[in-house]
């Protein structure tokens, strides 16, 4: 949702980087469901990719920017920043959850007949 919100943001006026980024991030959304460990390797890589790409050169647009340009273009790059910020984190919880119970799979096996 967040590299959909970020690319659509790109669209209406951040730039093109912000449309191309994310892109990797929603195809990874996209054959998640379908192929698991490819989806997660995408979306992680895509969320990498996109935050560095959002907080680099998004704070470096909105140091650069004057408060009376456009309002909403400061308003799409911060809503941008903050977004990318929660999904990053959201990713990095998700991931550790995965990780303990693969763990805890290796460590105690079922040890079904």
């Amino acid at each position: 949702m967040v590299g959909l919100f970020v690319g659509i943001a790109g669209v209406l006026g951040l730039g093109l980087g912000f449309a191309i980024m994310p892109s990797i991030l929603v195809l990874g959304a996209i054959i998640q469901p379908r192929l698991p460990r490819a989806g997660r390797g995408l979306i992680c890589a895509g969320a990498v990719l996109l935050s560095f790409w959002v907080f680099d050169i998004g704070i470096f647009m909105l140091l650069e920017s004057r408060p009376s340009d456009k309002v909403g273009r400061i308003g799409l790059a911060l809503a941008s920043i903050l977004l990318v910020a929660l999904c990053d984190v959201a990713i990095v919880i998700e991931e550790i959850k995965l990780r303990g119970i693969q763990r805890r799979r290796l460590q105690c096996p079922d040890e079904r007949p």
